[in-house]
């Protein structure tokens, strides 16, 4: 048999202990949300099967540019503590994203996670570009700017260079379909040296074909080096993780792919963007690690403990002044009622239904017939005043 406390600590050890609640997207409707004198924000996510209570202290709501609000959807980051004291499972919030956004961002984090696992991404799969191509596959679309200045950059760069265009469609409905087909098409010649895929600049939703996971997989079955050229430099996709090479740029790509044909000092800078392409790569991923370290570190760090120990005590005032609040009432009622009776034993309550006390000339009370005798001077004490008697005659019962 277990006592509450020994089952509760030994709960609250099994959730700290491990990583299964340290890193953890949850998605819900905010309710009570409440923000405390403190600046911490509490309040609850739930849905249709259960609820859990939510804390975003001061210092993380100050970098979190949403704030919780009543009946809004709302994905949230953080980890799970258990209370030993009152039994309550708590997550303590560092980051919060609109459910609506965080959809596609959570899934696509997912498949990163898993294509990682498999080892797809890791950089001992990965081949070196050719030194000298003398044929090249592109694909992308057939119209718009990158076809050509892929063209004017090789022509530039080496014109003995061989371009053979697999036109696709790089976006919309269709687009990874049509990608995938090129690379088969491409697959199938077998003096390719290289091959580049290749699109142009635009918004997060335009280059979401290349997030995808089958072309992903085609990408990295492809029996040639490839190198990713896919929108402006800050655009990073799963179809760049996983090729051979990273460009910034298509014109880059075209660049990294065909060697200047005359300058050994082109040739070096080719070299050193392979090699800032890969740095860019492993920074990426520790600044990954770092950030979860400093998670790790912000939840172990005084100020986190000393916003748990105020947001208790913010919840001990409040019981407090709720413990206040009903003895008050009581204890007024009490003393009403011990006054009233009280004033209901008091002798000046007799005196008000006519009766009067005696008192002797010493100031004393003379409670009976046997401590007067006749000629005493007495005084009687009424209900308004005092008033002076002679004892003429003394009458005892019995």
């Amino acid at each position: 048999m277990f006592r509450v406390g020994q089952v509760v600590t030994r709960l609250a050890a099994h959730i700290q202990s491990g990583d299964e609640f340290k890193d953890l997207w949850i998605e819900g409707e905010v309710v009570q949300a409440r923000v405390s004198p403190a600046g911490h924000v509490y309040f609850t996510l739930r849905d249709n099967v259960g609820q859990l209570s939510c804390a975003l202290f001061a210092s993380k709501a100050a970098q979190v540019a949403l704030t919780p609000r009543d009946g809004t959807k709302v994905i949230a980051h953080g980890y799970v503590e258990l209370y030993p004291r009152d039994g309550r499972c708590q997550l303590m919030v560092d980051d919060l994203r609109p459910a609506g956004a965080g959809d596609a961002y959570l899934r696509l984090e997912a498949l990163k996670r898993r294509l990682t696992a498999e080892g797809l991404f890791a950089m001992e799969r990965k081949r070196r570009l050719p030194p000298a191509p003398r044929r090249v596959g592109v694909v992308t679309s057939s119209v718009g700017a990158v076809w050509h200045d892929i063209q004017t950059v090789v022509g530039r760069r080496d014109p003995r260079v061989e371009l053979i265009l697999a036109a696709a469609q790089v976006q919309g409905i269709g687009a990874v379909e049509s990608m995938i087909n090129a690379l088969d098409g491409l697959a199938q010649l077998r003096d390719l040296d290289v091959v580049i895929l290749a699109r142009g600049g635009g918004a997060a939703e335009e280059l979401w074909p290349f997030n995808d996971e089958a072309l992903v997989r085609a990408l990295a079955r492809f029996p040639r080096p490839v190198c990713s050229g896919v929108g402006h430099e800050t655009d990073i996709t799963l179809a760049d993780l996983v090729a051979d090479v990273r460009a910034p740029t298509p014109s880059a790509a075209a660049e990294l792919v065909v060697p200047d044909s005359g300058a050994t000092q082109q040739r070096a800078e080719r070299a050193w963007r392979r090699v800032a392409g890969r740095v860019r790569e492993r920074v990426e991923a520790r600044r990954r690690r770092l950030e979860t370290a400093r998670r790790m570190l912000d939840r172990r760090a005084p100020a986190t403990r000393i916003a748990v120990r105020r947001q208790r005590l913010d919840e001990a005032r409040r019981a407090l002044d709720r413990a206040i609040a009903r003895a008050v009432p009581v204890r007024r009622s009490r003393a009403v009622s011990a006054q009233r009776r009280l004033a209901a034993l008091s002798p000046l309550a007799v005196l008000g239904r006519g009766y009067a006390i005696v008192e002797g000339a010493d100031g004393h009370v003379r409670a009976s017939v046997f401590d007067l005798a006749a000629g005493d001077h007495v005084r009687l004490r009424m209900r308004d005043g005092r008033a002076g008697a002679l004892v003429e005659t003394v009458e005892r019962n019995g």
